[in-house]
């Protein structure tokens, strides 16, 4: 695939502690078929004994690393880290390769021809497929309803970023900095799901484009930063708080607001955390009283209950009604 008009892409590598990976994605960086791009590593204070600094003085002398940048202070935020690299860049588009994933060769030249060929675009993304260090574990991440082709930001937003992130590995895709410089910077104070509102607002500016092909290999690691801010509470926090402002920007309707509250505390409280004490914090933060953790309960002991409570409950309020009626009969029937 050819492209004609090649404008400058800024590639930054946000690394922490990854210096096993570094080489890798170097090397799935300088092999890009589409050659017109400058590197910005930024290493944010790895404690690694120097071992991050040594694979990145390796490509101090290569022509097209711009920017080699060691924090003295770790700076406590992935997006913190995104933030300083995207004002760094000199590119037209920007592409945030996280220090241990990879890529197929040819993803960077498949990403930027549809935001090429179309102004309002302002990201493009391809499919991921997970690994670990030893080997594939061939699952393609994402959602499973998205097709190739290109999307309204807000229809975006509303069917695929709703519930969760879509673009699921900030290493699948590529965005325009211009779309960036109009957004808020609220991201950068998440400390976990940042990245999900890092896209919505990238989303409220143009159109989003999706490349099916799995081009984006994400490393999955035992424990992450994602799965670390699950266990903590600090992600499901921050997804209310999402939830929230695409409620308030009219993405979404009341009733789906409601629909999505029940599904998330099922699956993201009441299965996920273990911790009694931030459960019921949890609870709170996203409004659930007691009554409703007990139906969650014991929906999710006995999922056919939920089948037939509904059944149940007009039996009991028919039930109630019936009784009223015959106690109002007794009494006319006293009466004469």
């Amino acid at each position: 695939m050819e492209v004609k008009r090649k404008p400058l892409v800024s590639i930054i590598v946000p690394n922490y502690c990854h210096s096993k990976y570094l080489d890798e994605r170097m090397r799935s960086i300088l092999a890009q078929t589409y050659n017109n791009f400058e590197v910005i590593i930024l290493d944010d204070c790895s404690p690694d004994n120097g071992a991050s600094k040594t694979v990145i003085e390796k490509y101090r002398g290569n022509s097209h690393v711009a920017h080699i940048v060691y924090n003295d202070n770790n700076s406590g935020s992935t997006f913190k880290q995104w933030d300083k690299g995207i004002k760094l860049a000199k590119g037209e588009f920007i592409w945030i390769a996280e220090s241990d994933d990879t890529c197929e060769s040819t993803m960077l030249e498949e990403l930027i021809t549809p935001i090429l060929s179309n102004d309002k675009v302002s990201i493009s993304f391809c499919r991921s497929v997970t690994f670990t260090n030893d080997k594939f574990i061939n699952k393609v991440v994402g959602p499973k309803t998205i097709k190739t082709g290109c999307f309204n930001g807000v229809k975006f937003i509303h069917d695929f970023m709703k519930s969760g992130n879509a673009i699921v590995n900030a290493s699948s895709a590529i965005f325009r900095k211009s779309a960036f410089e109009l957004i808020g910077d609220e991201y950068k104070a998440y400390r976990g799901a940042g990245d999900r509102l890092f896209w919505i607002y990238l989303a409220e500016k143009g159109d989003v484009c999706f490349d099916d092909k799995p081009l984006n290999y994400f490393r999955q690691h035992i424990r992450n930063t994602t799965t670390s801010c699950n266990v903590l509470g600090i992600n499901q926090k921050e997804d209310k708080r999402i939830l929230d402002y695409i409620l308030k920007k009219g993405y979404i309707t009341r009733s789906e607001y409601a629909k999505i509250v029940k599904s998330y505390v099922t699956i993201h409280i009441y299965q996920m955390v273990n911790d009694e004490k931030l459960k019921r914090e949890l609870y709170n933060v996203w409004g659930v009283n007691k009554m409703e953790q007990i139906n969650m309960k014991y929906e999710t002991l006995f999922p056919k209950i939920s089948v037939i409570m509904p059944v149940f409950n007009v039996c009991q309020y028919l039930g109630g009604q019936l009784k009223v009626f015959f106690h109002k009969l007794s009494k006319i029937l006293k009466f004469y």
